[in-house]
């Protein structure tokens, strides 16, 4: 009954207005975790005598409602927050009012509510429950229609999971993304750029927001996968703009406060682009769009949009081109007003392409390059400026993407979509000259297994593993050429990345016997470990918070030394995407 009467509320004028919204809308109306509410000018997430609501939009209520329809809990803080007033009420509809897109749903939310604050008090928490109710799902319901046809005519599961890319993904002016070239802009139609949070609520404004890796990482299943093809060619182009030394940023601080600190994220950027390429329909147009450089040289100031643009292709080919000359610079501002538990060394940041191998390789054991970055931040401990996981040398997942890159480009010069051959390298200390993508590509093919690949016996010659490191046996190493050499040969869910984007590295016999591993060892319910219970350096409880004499876990040292719950969603996932590319189930 209650549902029929909020049917009755919902006319063509409201129809016609949901119309009128985009997704970066829909994220300000269902989401906005309490940072990101304060930063548009309110006054944050809305509070309850059991704590504050995890979003100050609609699903932040709706969250908390499905427990209480669930138990029939009239009793609950948030029945009883209706039945004393209605400041939840007033609160749903008075935040929409103050931005203009969203301004006129707002009037029609109060103009909606306003009769329920005249019924006797103790009804108010069902019809409020019922006209939100419906309300939440049209709302979803709108969204899933303005994505692709995959999440549109797609099972629940995968609905529920596409409305993560509207959490994630919104405008926030502490978080821009650097203005795009005039003409990359007039060509998306003028679309209003918005960035995807690395994570709710830590990493949500400001210049935590929005992390290259992160965000390469989520772009295929955010944006590309849900039909966003617009927001996902802005954003590559955008940090295409900030490209600085042959790297994408680590943090984008809109460009002009990047931070160019890790390795990984220009192999991302570039899996992405790759990416698009492939499953946006005409995706190679991407190749010739203007991006607007912020910075053409390494030492250059920023430049207003459009006044050093370059087709997109020409910065891919200049990321590629300066890993293998080789990359080495100081950070900008190093010291503690930058960073301040980094070590002095850790400011420096040494990148190249090893022409023996054809791995990427970088880093040093004063720094942290990829992904596993935790530093260490107590001076009790004495581990502060001290990288947990530097991962250092060539790993494994950078070699699988690079992999992926130089296949991508030997196959699109084969078709003639790509005109550079390859790239100018100093191989062995000869003199300078082309190495094709196709040559890059069977260099790395050749010389994966043999390097990576820990063999069931020792006194296997066709596979190098000092047996004085080696801890596990027929898994993949996590890196090769690391300072400590032991941390090549530890266990961690990093090889399932390579495996995903570059299946082709793989001896199938070997791949399977590596996920088996790595599922048996690794797995758990809540997801992958980051390290392999049985290693001397493996701590499995983790907590930030907590300083002390413990070298290995104070101030949450131990961030990627085994807890299960900090072997981020990548992994898991693409732990079971590798399964099917290897077809082991």
């Amino acid at each position: 009954g209650d549902a029929v009467v909020a049917e009755a509320w919902f006319g063509e004028h409201f129809e016609l207005l949901l119309s009128r919204l985009t997704l970066a809308d829909l994220n300000r109306i269902l989401y906005r975790c309490d940072s990101e509410e304060r930063e548009d000018g309110c006054g944050g997430v809305y509070g309850l005598k059991s704590g504050p609501l995890p979003y100050a939009g609609i699903e932040g209520v709706m969250s908390v409602l499905a427990g209480v329809h669930l138990r029939n809990d009239q009793g609950h803080p948030m029945s009883n927050n209706l039945r004393d007033g209605n400041w939840l009420i007033e609160f749903t509809s008075n935040r929409l009012g103050l931005h203009e897109k969203t301004k006129e749903l707002g009037s029609l939310v109060e103009k909606m509510f306003d009769p329920l604050k005249r019924l006797p008090r103790y009804l108010i928490p069902a019809y409020f429950s019922a006209l939100l109710t419906t309300l939440s799902r049209k709302l979803q319901q709108l969204a899933w229609k303005s994505m692709s046809t995959f999440v549109s005519q797609g099972s629940t599961f995968v609905k529920e999971l596409s409305l993560g890319s509207v959490q994630l993904c919104g405008r926030l002016p502490s978080s821009p993304l650097p203005p795009l070239s005039p003409k990359a802009t007039a060509a998306s139609g003028g679309e209003e750029n918005v960035t995807l949070a690395a994570g709710l609520p830590h990493f949500a404004t400001g210049y935590m927001r929005c992390w290259g890796r992160d965000t390469f990482i989520a772009l295929r299943g955010l944006l590309l996968t849900t039909g966003r093809f617009k927001e996902a060619r802005n954003i590559i182009l955008g940090f295409g703009g900030c490209l600085r030394h042959g790297l994408i940023p680590n943090l984008l601080a809109g460009g002009v406060g990047a931070r160019y600190n890790c390795r990984d994220a220009v192999w991302w950027w570039l899996q992405s682009v790759q990416d698009y390429c492939t499953i946006v329909p005409k995706g190679m147009d991407i190749l010739s769009a203007p991006v607007s450089r912020l910075f053409p040289t390494d030492d250059s100031e920023p430049q207003p949009p459009g006044k050093a643009d370059m087709p997109l292709r020409d910065v891919v080919q200049e990321a590629l081109q300066r890993h293998s000359s080789g990359i080495s610079f100081r950070e900008r501002n190093a010291g503690p007003s930058l960073d301040q538990n980094m070590k002095p060394e850790g400011f420096d940041v040494a990148v190249g392409i090893d022409w023996k191998t054809g791995f990427v390789y970088g880093g040093s054991e004063w720094n942290c390059g990829t992904w596993m970055d935790k530093v260490g931040e107590s001076d009790q401990a004495g581990n502060r400026g001290v990288p947990a996981t530097p991962r250092d040398g060539s790993a494994v997942e950078l070699v699988g993407l690079c992999k992926s890159a130089v296949r991508w480009l030997s196959q699109m010069h084969a078709k003639g979509v790509y005109k550079e051959k390859g790239v100018m390298a100093d191989t062995e200390g000869l003199e300078e000259r082309l190495v094709t993508w196709s040559q890059w590509d069977e260099m790395i093919q050749e010389s994966f297994e043999r390097h990576f690949w820990i063999p069931d016996a020792e006194g296997d010659v066709t596979h190098i593993a000092d047996a004085n490191f080696v801890h596990q046996r027929t898994i993949y190493r996590d890196s090769v050429g690391a300072t400590k050499r032991f941390a090549d040969f530890q266990l961690r869910p990093n090889f399932p990345i390579a495996m995903t984007v570059a299946p082709e590295l793989f001896v199938p016999e070997h791949a399977w016997k590596a996920l088996t591993m790595t599922e048996t060892i690794l797995l758990g319910k809540l997801g992958m470990a980051t390290l392999d219970p049985k290693d001397w350096a493996y701590r499995g409880v983790y907590d930030n918070s907590q300083d002390s004499g413990s070298y290995e876990t104070a101030r949450g040292f131990n961030y990627h030394q085994g807890p299960v719950r900090r072997a981020r969603g990548q992994c898991g996932g693409l732990f079971y995407h590798s399964h099917e590319r290897n077809g082991c189930g």
